[in-house]
């Protein structure tokens, strides 16, 4: 029951999470406060809340890190949804492929964090359409799945705002690849983000 409890929680917080997003962003109204973080950190703490879910679709985590840290000046909170999304994605849509792989590489400009499965993966008839609002992946996979069809949206808005961009790519032998590219910022940029 317990178990039940805090999966159910953190898919209310996820939701509550991107519904405010979604309204700050669609006014213009998303604030975005800036600061030095090892992205290393970052992504390992996000996962860490993910394990649970993560063992209980029977997936295997890999995790590739650097072995010095990547430092970069962003917006944690949208780094940290914006993984957040894609994770939930590839546990819900995913879990068939019994594999989910997270590689940060870092960048000239900052950094890299790809999020890859072994899942169906998107049909290319649907591909041009996964980062619109609302829209979903019309398959049996997606109809018994709960969501909002907002969370790859608000991935992209969230570092698209930030100078980076999330993507996607069919993966080879099967599964999707998404790629965060992080931006790292100058003080100029912090200014104009916060303002």
């Amino acid at each position: 029951y317990l178990g039940v409890i805090t999966s159910e929680s953190q898919r209310l917080t996820r939701l509550v999470n991107n519904v405010l997003d979604f309204g700050r962003l669609e006014q213009d109204r998303k604030k975005y406060h800036m600061e030095e973080l090892d992205v290393s950190e970052c992504v390992q703490s996000v996962l860490n809340t993910q394990r649970p879910r993560i063992q209980e679709a029977c997936m295997d985590l890999v995790e590739i890190m650097p072995d010095t840290p990547v430092t970069v000046t962003t917006d944690r909170d949208a780094l940290e949804q914006t993984l957040l999304n894609l994770v939930d994605n590839a546990i819900k849509y995913a879990a068939t492929g019994k594999e989910i792989t997270v590689a940060l590489t870092s960048t000239p400009n900052g950094c890299e964090i790809r999020i890859q499965d072994r899942g169906p993966g998107i049909p290319p008839s649907q591909r041009k359409r996964i980062f619109d609002k609302f829209h979903r992946v019309d398959d049996s996979l997606t109809t018994v799945q709960p969501g909002s069809g907002l969370g790859l949206s608000i991935a992209r808005r969230l570092m698209r705002d930030l100078g980076g961009n999330v993507t996607h790519e069919p993966r080879e032998a099967g599964g999707s690849c998404f790629t965060i590219t992080v931006v790292n910022h100058s003080a100029n940029t912090q200014r104009k983000l916060m303002s």
